[in-house]
């Protein structure tokens, strides 16, 4: 599936005319936070990010973070999700992260008050040149021991996180006896692309946390058809693309319900859906410095923490014209990764910091042989989902395939009767180019 052009558009002026306000307002609000903190109200542009805007108070050595509106649809929720895990982080374990100076909201919206981390972003000394606004790529000649030691720092933090155990899955909080639960549900990177650039309906998503793996697994492959049925605009070709997508999106789910085994029930660890080289910031000598964003960090399946990182080639997969050719440069990084990965458990365990029992590197080496890498990938990445489901997920699930209708077959017989309606609403959508209306602008602000 591709962006709904219609609400990628309408999204894209409305973040462009929320920036223009926050522009005009910034100097008094700037002097506001200044004036709380004693200091000038000295202020400079620093970055502007997918989903939030960033300047640096000078003088407090710290930067103020806009979630963006419209390409952050959860502002408010995301924000107090990001504050609470980042309480958690920086008191049970030993990543470096930035404090948490204030949160507040304004006329235009949440902000954050986060100490500045000083340095430069990984990614920026090991991606290659490209052009401007192109996905960033990995060096193909990097030096061998440059990039075993970045992996090395990176798997440090993996274990470390992984160690950071719930019961159940969804976003953390305390309560009052001042315990951390997971108390509401996640929000995630995928959840917030689908409302953001496919007009999903807010109020079909996910709005609880879960006592099971699969549970979990069965709502993201819900969610998954329900994105299909929705979108209105770019998500099929013809007939016979809107025949084969829900037939994959059916036959996905069918997986999900029984997926996991061994974790189903748990424990379930932090996983970060934007943990990568782009947010973590080193010194000249490559040594983490701090790692930030954590606003899509969740308790989440213990499968998600048991696959290789994706981010081994810093492109995204979904990034690729070709997983063909994403895969056969993936796996030389993958082997690499896992022996830099296991490498540091052994020193780990012999240190007594972890067991052997709590081991990534097993997991991670299988993923790409088993095809978890694959499912968790297509079940969090809404707008990939049908080039991993037809070339990995398929063949290992159900073998061969000849044509469609032997699949089709494998449907019930309500699916089946459903295929040819649904295909006769994809196709009104397609012709009437409209958008639904999920929720109006004060939902939209407030959310």
């Amino acid at each position: 599936m591709y962006h709904d052009d219609i609400q990628y558009n309408k999204a894209r002026f409305t973040a462009l005319a929320w920036h223009q306000k926050l522009r005009e307002s910034l100097p008094e609000l700037i002097k506001q936070i200044a004036d709380r903190f004693g200091v000038k109200a000295e202020y400079e542009y620093l970055s502007l990010g997918s989903f939030n805007c960033c300047y640096r108070l000078k003088e407090l050595h710290s930067i103020i973070r806009f979630p963006i509106f419209c390409k952050s649809v959860f502002r408010y929720e995301k924000t107090n999700d990001e504050c609470m895990v980042m309480a958690y982080i920086s008191r049970h374990t030993s990543i470096p992260i930035p404090k948490v100076l204030a949160a507040e909201s304004s006329e235009l919206g949440p902000y954050m008050v986060l100490s500045f981390v000083d340095g430069t972003r990984l990614s920026d000394h090991l991606k290659a040149q490209s052009d401007p606004g192109e996905p960033i790529m990995l060096q193909p000649d990097i030096n061998f021991a440059t990039l075993a030691s970045v992996y090395r720092s990176m798997a440090r933090v993996l274990i470390e996180l992984s160690g950071c155990e719930f019961s159940r899955i969804g976003a953390i909080g305390q309560d009052d006896s001042g315990n951390w639960h997971a108390k509401k549900r996640p929000i995630t990177l995928n959840m917030n692309q689908i409302v953001s650039c496919g007009n999903y309906p807010p109020n079909a998503l996910p709005q609880e946390t879960f006592a099971t793996a699969n549970a979990y697994f069965t709502v993201l492959a819900e969610t998954h058809i329900t994105h299909l049925r929705t979108q209105r605009n770019d998500a099929v070709t013809d007939e016979a693309d809107c025949r084969k997508k829900y037939v994959a999106r059916r036959l996905f789910l069918k997986i999900a319900r029984t997926f996991s085994t061994t974790y189903n029930h748990g424990p379930f660890p932090l996983y970060c859906d934007d943990l990568r080289p782009t947010n973590v910031i080193v010194d000249s000598h490559l040594n983490i410095r701090g790692i930030i964003d954590w606003e899509y960090c969740y308790v989440a399946p213990a499968e998600f923490t048991y696959c290789s990182p994706w981010w081994l080639l810093l492109k995204h997969p979904d990034d690729w014209d070709d997983l063909t050719t994403f895969l056969r440069e993936y796996i030389p990084r993958h082997d690499l990764f896992i022996e830099v990965l296991r490498d540091e458990e052994n020193d780990m365990i012999r240190r007594g910091d972890i067991s052997e029992q709590k081991r990534l590197s097993v997991g991670m080496a299988e993923s790409l042989r088993n095809g978890h890498f694959w499912f968790c990938l297509a079940a969090t990445s809404s707008y990939g989902f049908d080039d991993i489901y037809w070339k990995f997920i398929d063949p290992l699930y159900y073998g061969e395939r000849t044509s469609i209708e032997d699949r089709i077959r494998l449907l019930s017989k309500q699916e089946q009767d459903e295929l040819a309606p649904f295909v006769q609403l994809k196709m009104q959508q397609a012709e009437d180019g409209e958008l639904d209306e999920n929720w109006d602008y004060y939902q939209m602000f407030t959310a």
